[in-house]
């Protein structure tokens, strides 16, 4: 029985031992798993600007759009930096208004090159209205002489008897003359438009050249007095 009563004792110790040390590892592991969580802020990469607390999504959607706005906001700006550039043509009508622009091009030091042709452009005459007679006609060139105004009369085909008073390029100057002449004169004066086929010079200038460099060159031109056609051509 003593032997036995001891058995027990040490069964009892050892069971007890047992349960003390597999309970502990038991709570460390039962600790491990289910302990109170950490918070730690997480940073998405298209974070750029403050995102709202609490709803992150939320926040992810206005930073992209954010971030859309200032890359065309950058595109934009790049496209409007561009420099256009042209590649003009001049066409020419008079021999005299081909000095002009040729020295305009070398005070720009452009190079060109040249070449002829024709082409169809507007014009506007200036005439007073046919005279029963030549003898009426030539009477009122005379009266016309008399006022420093340069006239002749036309002696064929329909517009006989009429008296002509200049060729005009522009409608514009030709009704400011046709308005000076009338007021002057105290006869009507009438504009026959129409379309005339005439040789040109044209001129095409080598190198690309900026609206900035062409306002210039335009600039050297007197445009009122001179029967040429610009043509900004893009490159």
């Amino acid at each position: 029985m003593k032997w036995l009563f001891f058995t027990v004792v040490l069964l009892n110790m050892a069971f007890f031992g047992w349960h003390n040390v597999s309970g502990g590892q038991q709570r460390k592991v039962v600790e491990s798993v289910y302990g109170p969580p950490v918070s730690e802020k997480i940073h998405l990469l298209s974070e750029e600007t403050a995102v709202p607390q609490g709803d992150y999504r939320a926040g992810a959607a206005t930073s992209n759009e954010s971030l859309e706005v200032a890359l065309n906001n950058v595109i934009d700006g790049a496209v409007s930096d561009k420099v256009s550039f042209l590649c003009p043509r001049i066409e020419i009508e008079r021999k005299s208004d081909k000095v002009f622009v040729t020295n305009a091009l070398a005070a720009m030091k452009w190079g060109y090159q040249e070449k002829t042709s024709t082409g169809n452009r507007p014009r506007f005459w200036l005439y007073i209205s046919a005279q029963a007679s030549p003898e009426a006609a030539k009477r009122i060139v005379s009266s016309l002489s008399a006022k420093s105004i340069d006239s002749f009369v036309i002696n064929r085909g329909e517009m006989k008897n009429r008296i002509s008073l200049g060729l005009f390029s522009s409608k514009e100057r030709a009704e400011v003359a046709g308005s000076q002449i009338q007021e002057k004169s105290g006869y009507d004066v009438n504009i026959y438009d129409h379309v005339r086929k005439v040789p040109l010079e044209i001129i095409d200038v080598e190198q690309p050249v900026s609206e900035k460099d062409w306002s210039l060159f335009v600039s050297r031109l007197d445009l009122s007095k001179m029967m040429i056609k610009l043509e900004k051509n893009p490159c």
